[in-house]
């Protein structure tokens, strides 16, 4: 069976995801990032929910949960044929695949959670799911609630993400349009033009990596196609933080592609979930 593997994005972090996993290579793994990130194991194994659900902490702790749970996937039944990474799963994703080192993809995800962080500090905001309304009318809803569509997870399921002031009323209009909005375990508004300029500074801080071609398709979400090298893997990968996730199409490709089956890397089973409503 043709597997390709769902690297799980923020959201998904629980206290003590992945320490209960056991090999030589997840403990080297978790070695390479307390060298880089020192704290970070302890972290994940007795961090309070609050403290996981930190940006500058969440995004780090599923870069190396979303790899242990790969290497154990990987171990348990072989490896998959392509990957794709939720948001902050597409540099573990990346990481696996080669595409980067395991030290180059932390210091390129705490970046990333420095940034966005800082964005959330500095402008907050929040993500609601806009459960039963399909692509169109949530963009509809987001347009009407002064919101953006950021995820489309599924044919009835897309995410918005919205200012504080707008929550309110985008909450009233995804009401209103018929569906129900669930606000995600986020601390901001992602994948919209708030993270322009982070996006930006993200750009040029990955000018000092090198991306190598991936030894297995990686599907980008800001494209929903494999991953490409050099300057064009560094632009994907910084316009994804301000861009929208498109998974629902990111599945549809892998699966034309000849992926049979998905298997979720994280904590969790909400992409495989997505799938599931995806293929339906």
């Amino acid at each position: 069976m043709r597997r390709g593997f769902l690297f799980a994005g923020q959201g998904a972090q629980t206290p003590g995801m992945a320490c209960e996993l056991s090999s030589p290579r997840i403990k080297e793994l978790f070695d390479a990032a307390e060298r880089v990130r020192p704290g970070i194991g302890a972290l994940m194994q007795s961090g309070s929910m609050e403290e996981l659900s930190k940006t500058v902490n969440t995004q780090p702790c599923m870069f190396v949960a979303d790899l242990a749970y790969a290497y154990d996937a990987e171990e348990k039944g072989g490896a998959p044929v392509a990957a794709c990474g939720f948001s902050v799963g597409e540099i573990p994703a990346l990481a696996y695949a080669d595409a980067i080192t395991v030290e180059e993809g932390l210091r390129i995800i705490l970046k990333r959670a420095e940034l966005m962080q800082a964005a959330c500090e500095k402008q907050g905001g929040a993500m609601l799911a806009a459960v039963g309304l399909t692509p169109q009318e949530a963009e509809d809803a987001a347009q009407k609630g002064g919101g953006w569509a950021a995820n489309y997870n599924a044919p009835k399921q897309t995410v918005i993400a919205v200012t504080a002031e707008n929550e309110a009323e985008l909450t009233k209009a995804i009401a209103a349009a018929g569906g129900r909005a669930i606000k995600l375990k986020v601390s901001g508004a992602f994948h919209c033009p708030l993270l322009n300029e982070a996006a930006e500074e993200f750009e040029a801080f990955l000018r000092g990596f090198t991306f190598r071609a991936p030894r297995i398709p990686v599907y980008a979400n800001l494209t929903a196609e494999p991953y490409g090298v050099g300057e064009d893997a560094i632009r994907t990968l910084a316009r994804q933080m301000c861009s929208p996730v498109r998974f629902t199409q990111t599945v549809a490709n892998m699966t034309a592609a000849g992926v049979e089956e998905f298997a979720e890397v994280g904590p969790g089973k909400v992409l495989t979930g997505l799938v599931a409503k995806i293929r339906a």
